[in-house]
């Protein structure tokens, strides 16, 4: 009885170890597998690990070859990235829209959206710094502002033509608005009213005439502009894109994407399109 026992022991240990031989031979070293979401019309998505997306990947290059910044649409419409906002004449702000504001430094009550104002303020001093003298021509504007602005621009426009309109409610009226629109931002089209938008010249050339700067200036600004998150919003060679011509005006966006921008010589309106594919370039 006691030899039939020990053969009985043997054997059920024998067996357990073949169990386990086998096992461990048929799934050498795989993950556990972790149900993720829910049952679907009776079945259940199982998924390895393994196979999950990491979320500190380097984002795969384009056709081209170029890696852009990890962004989504959705994170760019996102109320907490208004860097991200693209604004002109088919994307308004509201009349009521106004960010909140603080003084820069060393102006005459000019404001800027108070979470970005540090970088500019670095990136001011970093031009004194290096022996120049920036002046901040224009930032955060009013709605209200920019429409006393645009208004003043249409009658003067139309107060010019031959004969002089006088009355707005003449139809020869729109046509002063249609050339008004050129030359002065349409109310809710300016990134002014964003509060991220800063007209810097160099205090000993403060008139609006891009060729009779100093280019030393604008080149030094330019070339540290993207490491305090800003880039060049309306350059020259852009402005079949942009509809502006003012190599002067400066928007924040971030370092991330402004170290891009600056970097492949796009402008905003190239890079917001390459994130909305409905997005429509001027």
């Amino acid at each position: 009885m006691k030899i039939n026992k020990l053969l009985a022991v043997f054997f059920a240990l024998a067996l357990c170890l073949a169990i386990a031989i086998l096992w461990k031979w048929r799934d050498p070293g795989k993950p556990e597998e972790i149900i993720y979401g829910e049952a679907s019309g009776g079945k259940t998505t199982v998924v390895d690990p393994g196979t999950l997306p990491d979320p500190n990947a380097t984002p795969e290059p384009d056709e081209d070859g170029v890696v852009w910044p990890d962004l989504t649409l959705k994170e760019m419409l996102d109320a907490e990235n208004r860097q991200y906002a693209i604004v002109n004449d088919k994307n308004l702000l509201s009349a009521a829209f106004q960010p909140e504001c603080d003084k820069i430094s060393g102006t005459n009550n000019q404001l800027f959206e108070k979470s970005a104002l540090p970088y500019l303020e670095a990136m001011l001093q970093d031009l004194r710094d290096h022996g120049f003298t920036p002046y901040v021509a224009g930032a955060f504007r009013t709605y209200s502002f920019q429409e006393k602005l645009f208004n003043g621009k249409a009658s003067q426009i139309a107060a010019g033509m031959n004969p002089p309109v006088t009355d707005y409610l003449d139809p020869r009226y729109q046509e002063a608005v249609a050339v008004a629109r050129t030359i002065t931002a349409y109310p809710g089209s300016s990134e002014h009213q964003l509060g991220l938008g800063v007209d810097i010249l160099d205090r000993q050339r403060s008139w609006l005439d891009y060729s009779t700067m100093n280019q030393d200036f604008f080149a030094y600004l330019d070339s540290i502009c993207a490491s305090y998150g800003f880039i060049k919003r309306y350059p020259s060679n852009k402005l079949p894109l942009t509809g502006w011509d003012e190599p002067y005006h400066y928007r924040y966006v971030g370092v991330e994407a402004a170290t891009f921008i600056m970097e492949h010589g796009i402008c905003y309106e190239e890079f917001y399109a390459h994130y909305d594919p409905d997005f429509s370039i001027k």
